[in-house]
């Protein structure tokens, strides 16, 4: 019953435009919540990063993560076991790397070995290249991205 008193009060107050009381103001009659329930919020410490208190702000900004900006794929030592990964997903080159193990076998060796091996390795190397610089590009923007400066608005 409370709930629909509450709702009929909304939507007069809508219709009404009453400017006087907030949005999740309650209806005529009804308590409001913060009369009845004390309102326990957390508490949060907030340090300078300059300033009196510099040491526990490093002490406590060491547990969390930073928000810099990565949209980087690679690293420079996951770099040719990913990419070759990803490389394999595509049936092009599936098919040619099956040809070319397919040709290491004598009985059914139809050219020398080394032939069919070529264009596969001049394609995985093509777009090797262009995933290496597809993804640097990303580190520069990102590099770019994260060294911005921002202003801050308080209060």
């Amino acid at each position: 019953m409370e709930r629909f008193q509450w709702v009929r009060h909304r939507c007069r107050q809508l219709l009404a435009i009453d400017s006087e009381r907030g949005w999740y103001s309650p209806p005529d009659g009804l308590p409001s919540k913060s009369s009845s329930q004390k309102v326990r919020a957390r508490r949060r410490t907030v340090l300078a990063r300059h300033g009196p208190h510099q040491e526990e702000y490093e002490a406590m900004s060491k547990k969390y993560k930073g928000n810099s900006i990565c949209t980087t794929k690679y690293s420079l030592l996951t770099f040719i076991p990913m990419n070759l990964f990803q490389q394999f997903h595509r049936a092009a080159n599936l098919y040619f790397l099956f040809l070319a193990l397919l040709n290491w076998v004598p009985v059914v060796e139809a050219f020398e070995k080394e032939i069919t091996v070529i264009p596969l390795l001049v394609v995985l190397t093509v777009i090797g290249i262009k995933d290496a610089l597809e993804d640097y590009r990303r580190y520069l923007f990102d590099k770019k991205v994260n060294n911005n400066l921002v202003r801050v608005f308080c209060g």
